[in-house]
């Protein structure tokens, strides 16, 4: 979550996990296409094959949970956890 304030206006970005395309992840984690696609084959038995051009949001939440949290998003700790929690439920 980031909070921007802006003359007495406080607005807030949220992230919401949904499902992402391989240049949407790339992108996030900052390397280029090319080199997502080789570090998503070494993991695609345990990330499932994308439907389509997407990849579902318990394939994108293990995602983060196998290469670590992006930088380029910001959220809160508990935010952080509960995304995790939801993958032990």
């Amino acid at each position: 979550m980031d909070m921007v304030k802006d003359s007495n206006v406080t607005k807030v970005s949220i992230f919401v996990l949904r499902p992402l395309t391989h240049k949407q992840l790339a992108q996030m984690y900052g390397v280029s296409w090319l080199t997502f696609q080789n570090w998503i084959k070494r993991v695609e038995n345990e990330v499932g094959k994308k439907t389509g051009h997407f990849y579902h949001v318990p394939q994108v939440r293990k995602i983060f949970q196998l290469f670590g949290m992006p930088k380029q998003i910001n959220m809160t700790l508990s935010e952080f956890e509960k995304l995790f929690a939801m993958e032990k439920q």
